[in-house]
């Protein structure tokens, strides 16, 4: 081999270990750490103007009522419980999560939404979601901090970064970036990009996070399991009977719900959590659905 293809070689190896050093992932070099925080902070704004491309008729930012003690109380049970899900984030994925100038106290930033939607969703730079509807749905702290881990897995993983990279490709995301910013995105993509996740690969690996979280927090991980197979028949062993996946299922990128129990459920018996170590509502001074109720959700 010549000198000069050996300098070569010598040189592409020392790029590839540069880049690794630097970068997390390809993905990065397209779209940065303070890219998703202004995406995030753009589509923030969008919802909170009531834009219509974002938020349906009637829609509206949940604030507790001045002098409503019962919402404010619910309200901050839920930033606490959010808080309680950060606070289980390793150290390897806030290195990988954090632009220049933001901690793991100003990073992420949960809402309510007043909407009939049952859902719940994340966007890049850590703005989490929560429909009232979703809310009003949840029968355990579990449910809802297991929804809340899953929620943050998704920002932690990355997974809108990657979902706009593989669906309109590189040159298009740069471009956007250049141009029109969020409402570029929001046009190539359409709205409903942001408010459903994009692969069913990244919906059990935000279970998983999930499961993780409510683990390492010492609550129980059921609430995924219980959540996701309500309205199924469910067998001795907790796992819903799906012998017809729904519509919902059929035409979503999610995994079947059933298949997210059964894969929930798994991890569950694995960990050797039980009611002692890991209860379904830790906080119960008043319970989870008592301050929900109270709050008039």
């Amino acid at each position: 081999m010549s000198n000069k293809w050996k300098l070569f070689w010598a040189a592409s190896l020392g790029f590839v270990m540069l880049f690794q050093a630097c970068v997390n992932s390809w993905e990065e070099l397209i779209i940065s750490l303070e890219d998703e925080k202004n995406m995030g902070k753009d589509f923030d704004g969008l919802v909170r103007s009531g834009n219509s491309e974002v938020m349906q008729p009637g829609e509206s930012i949940f604030t507790p009522q001045t002098g409503n003690q019962e919402q404010i109380a619910f309200y901050q049970y839920y930033q606490d419980r959010a808080r309680e899900i950060v606070n289980a984030i390793d150290q390897k994925d806030w290195d990988a999560l954090l632009p220049s100038g933001y901690t793991k106290n100003n990073f992420f930033e949960f809402k309510i939404i007043n909407s009939t939607q049952v859902n719940a969703f994340a966007v890049p730079g850590g703005y989490v979601y929560f429909y009232t509807s979703i809310l009003k749905q949840f029968q355990s702290e579990s449910e809802l901090m297991g929804v809340l881990g899953h929620e943050v897995g998704h920002v932690v993983k990355h997974h809108s970064r990657q979902g706009m990279v593989k669906q309109v490709g590189a040159s298009t995301v740069i471009s956007i970036f250049l141009g029109d910013g969020i409402g570029g995105l929001i046009g190539t993509l359409g709205a409903q990009f942001w408010l459903l996740d994009g692969s069913r690969e990244n919906e059990l690996e935000a279970d998983e996070m999930g499961f993780y979280y409510t683990n390492k927090i010492g609550i129980s991980s059921s609430g995924l399991s219980t959540f996701f197979s309500r309205g199924f028949e469910t067998d001795a062993q907790g796992n819903c009977i799906d012998s017809k996946s729904s519509l919902t299922d059929l035409l979503s990128t999610h995994p079947p719900s059933c298949e997210r129990v059964k894969e929930n459920n798994k991890r569950i018996e694995k960990s050797g959590q039980n009611p002692q170590t890991h209860p379904i509502n830790k906080n119960t001074n008043p319970s989870f659905t008592q301050l929900r109720d109270a709050a008039g959700i």
